[in-house]
């Protein structure tokens, strides 16, 4: 990513003094350094931990501080050492790191890893020494390793979760403490036994989780205490069989429950932080063999209960982070979820975005929520964003750079960022004026990759954070094209598409008051862009942006022009005209179907070792020959070749093609567009005597189930990407990029964002 050995100036939640509201401010988040990773963080919530250090602990030394441990993000770069994760892997902080080397983590016995026990014995325990955060030239402490109160954060590299990339960031990051720290309780720390009862005392996250816990463990009977019966019915929902509320009773708790369970429950679980609480989970306990686990935290009181309690036989532990070793078993939480073998969904009660954090805060503190999650997108879900685009105004004008308004998404539809697109002719060719379907002014753009930032009104295929590329050929699988195996060419939304218009006739762009088209149904030249979600491919998350956004055109275009189109066959001999990006991806597609004569057609001999290089066996210079080209490759190949691709989008090429296929079985494929009003035209005879002409719109390929797939040929270097990439430019140069594109001095030209 572009910001990769940066600082990154993004928004934060400062507390700067104990007991006040968070501020939203801007801070400097440094570059990791050797062992440390950066994160992105995409989602995040309040945690009563983190209200117990601003609100109750408040230790001193212990501000300004960065707050915040239950979340999920996405790399965006590592320090130097860091090879188990990646730019684009999908993560979850850890406030319980593990080395994986220390006796602690070597032990089954226990998940405190030693790095964990070196902070905790240091003068302020919450807070770490070494920061990465500065604001207005002061330091900023770091809270449990994570501080996922901000835009970014840095991390140690033993800190982090590798998940699932199918995960969803929003409601994930409730691994990250609450349910891994209630669930593990009840089955890694407790051990609950089947048929046992179990008494949990506390329904926020934490407690719910216990439940949860203790039902999967198979307990029979899970009683929910709580002084709040407005919790109750969602206990039942976790599983909890029978509920008490201390205040309808006139004797504590732990006689009741003793009451309630001849004698005593098998196990507690507290988990609200209080010592009398503590006390009287454990004295609900069964004498001989009850067990009581301590969940909730404080440091400021002693728990306390008389030796005959424990002489009794009952066992009184704690568990931290419900004994989970956190890079080992978060991975495997978020799979239970995803294999819906796991609540998540259900813990999340209030969606946010960060700059409500004092309103989630409030919420927690009177007890009206489970988790409040805040999309730590800044504020922008919902929201209209600025950001960059380039702005095409008129036909035959310089693009220019322009502040935009990009309006969140609508039902069906995708807000995402682009980290980088591609400059294709087809931009160029509407930009010229000869695009029939060209409207302005237009933001162009169409062979991007980028992550997706909000969703719209009914969409579940994709989540902020999925790593993706926008499709000019949507496919929404059920209209008569998409059923059809015969085409991709899905008609969904092509009407409104090809009027630069959104699905329901209107538009997400704007400039100075006045509404910007979109391109293709992708506009790719923005910072951001809204899209169908029917035009849109999740790809592989680890896959480099700046490399596989060609996929979203020019690749595929060509390499399926010869795979799916033409069906070129083994042993066959081909023609391709034209040598840009199109043409040196159809040379690969027949390479890759097995012909066994590839000629290269281009004026450009400069162009001729590069398409040897991607399995050209023969090279043409129609300059070098007094005689039409056709002509030429008919008297090279003992009668014409057995496929053709024009790729120049020139119709005076587009029938020298033809002409140079074989009679009786010869097949010509356009792939080039051509101007406005422009028509194809060949004398009849050429097709009477057997040749087939046809076109190809993205290679024949059915865009969302086979763009991931090349990525993935790509992943595993059975594609050719990189190699297509001669020049890489910041996005602020894309005049340039046109240049050289039009200089014939590029295959690709990549923009950055």
């Amino acid at each position: 990513m572009a910001t990769a050995g940066t600082v990154i100036k993004c928004k934060a939640a400062v507390a700067w003094e104990p007991n006040k509201p968070l501020v939203i401010e801007e801070i400097e988040v440094a570059p990791p350094e050797a062992n440390e990773v950066r994160i992105k963080i995409v989602a995040t919530s309040v945690c009563h931990s983190d209200l117990y250090h601003l609100l109750e602990s408040m230790p001193k030394g212990g501000f300004p501080v960065v707050l915040g441990h239950e979340a999920a993000g996405i790399v965006e770069s590592v320090g130097p050492g860091v090879t188990e994760y990646q730019p684009g892997d999908k993560v979850i902080p850890l406030f319980i790191p593990q080395c994986r080397e220390c006796r602690f983590c070597k032990t089954p016995k226990t998940n405190q890893c030693d790095v964990l026990w070196k902070a905790a014995f240091s003068p302020n325990p919450t807070a770490t020494p070494v920061s990465r955060f500065t604001c207005k030239g002061k330091k900023l402490l770091q809270y449990v390793g994570t501080s996922t109160f901000s835009e970014y954060t840095v991390v140690n590299e033993m800190a982090v979760a590798k998940i699932d990339p199918a995960a969803p960031l929003d409601k994930v990051g409730v691994i990250g403490c609450a349910i891994c720290t209630g669930y593990g309780a009840a089955v890694n720390t407790a051990k609950v036994e089947p048929d046992s009862t179990c008494a949990v005392f506390g329904l926020g996250a934490v407690g719910l989780a216990a439940v949860m816990g203790c039902k999967n463990a198979g307990a029979k009977r899970i009683i929910a205490v709580d002084t709040n019966p407005e919790k109750f019915e969602k206990a039942k929902v976790f599983g909890a069989t029978d509920f008490v509320n201390p205040k309808d009773h006139d004797k504590p708790i732990s006689q009741v429950l003793s009451e309630m369970t001849d004698g005593g429950v098998d196990f507690s679980l507290e988990c609200v932080g209080k010592v009398e609480v503590m006390r009287s989970a454990l004295e609900s306990c069964v004498h001989g063999w009850g067990v009581s686990v301590i969940i909730g935290w404080t440091s400021l009181h002693d728990a306390s209960t008389r030796p005959l309690q424990l002489i009794a036989g009952r066992k009184w532990t704690g568990s931290v982070f419900g004994g989970f070793k956190g890079r080992d078993a978060v991975p495997q939480m978020v799979k239970a979820y995803l294999d819906k073998k796991l609540k998540v969904d259900e813990f999340i009660t209030h969606n946010m975005t960060l700059d409500q954090i004092n309103d989630a805060i409030d919420l927690m503190t009177h007890g009206k929520c489970i988790r409040a999650m805040m999309k730590n997108n800044m504020a922008t879900a919902g929201r209209v964003i600025r950001c960059k685009a380039a702005i095409a105004w008129e036909a035959g004008k310089p693009l220019v750079m322009e502040e935009v308004e990009v309006a969140p998404p609508k039902r069906g539809e995708v807000r995402l960022k682009i980290a980088a697109t591609g400059i294709c002719h087809t931009d160029s060719y509407t930009l010229s004026g000869s695009d029939p379907e060209g409207v302005f002014p237009v933001v162009l753009g169409h062979e991007g990759a980028g992550i997706v930032e909000s969703v719209g009104e009914g969409v579940t295929k994709f989540h902020p954070g999925d790593t993706v590329i926008p499709l000019y050929v949507p496919q929404c699988g059920e209209c008569k094209f998409c059923k059809n195996p015969k085409t991709n060419l899905c008609q969904k939304i092509r009407l409104t598409q090809g009027k630069g218009l959104m699905p329901d006739g209107t538009t997400r762009f704007s400039c100075r008051g006045k509404s910007l088209f979109h391109f293709m149904g992708c506009s790719t030249f923005s910072e951001y862009t809204v899209v169908a979600e029917i035009s849109l491919a999740k790809v592989n998350h680890r896959a480099p942006l700046d490399k596989v956004c060609l996929l979203g055109c020019g690749i595929t275009t060509g390499y399926g022009a010869a795979l799916n189109t033409a069906k070129v066959e083994a042993g066959s001999t081909c023609a391709v005209f034209g040598l840009g990006a199109l043409g040196l991806a159809a040379i690969m597609g027949c390479k890759t179907a097995g012909a066994a004569r590839i000629i290269g057609i281009d004026l450009n001999a400069d162009k001729f070792k590069m398409a040897r290089e991607f399995g050209a066996t023969d090279v043409v210079n129609p300059k070098d020959h007094s005689k039409p080209i056709q002509e030429v490759l008919v008297d090279m190949t003992d009668g014409g070749v057995d496929y053709s691709f024009e790729c120049v989008g020139n119709v005076g090429i587009m029938r020298a093609a033809l002409e140079a296929c074989h009679k009786g079985w010869g097949t010509s494929v356009i792939i080039g567009v051509a101007a406005a009003g422009q028509e194809i035209s060949t004398r009849p005879f050429q097709l009477v005597t057997g040749r087939t002409w046809k076109g190809t719109a993205f290679g024949g390929y059915k865009s969302i189930d086979s763009v991931p797939k090349l990525v993935e040929e790509y992943m595993n270097k059975r594609l050719k990407v990189d190699e297509f990439v001669t020049h890489t430019l910041p996005f602020e140069k894309i005049t340039d990029g046109f240049d050289l594109m039009h200089a014939g001095k590029c295959i690709r030209v990549v923009l950055q964002f």
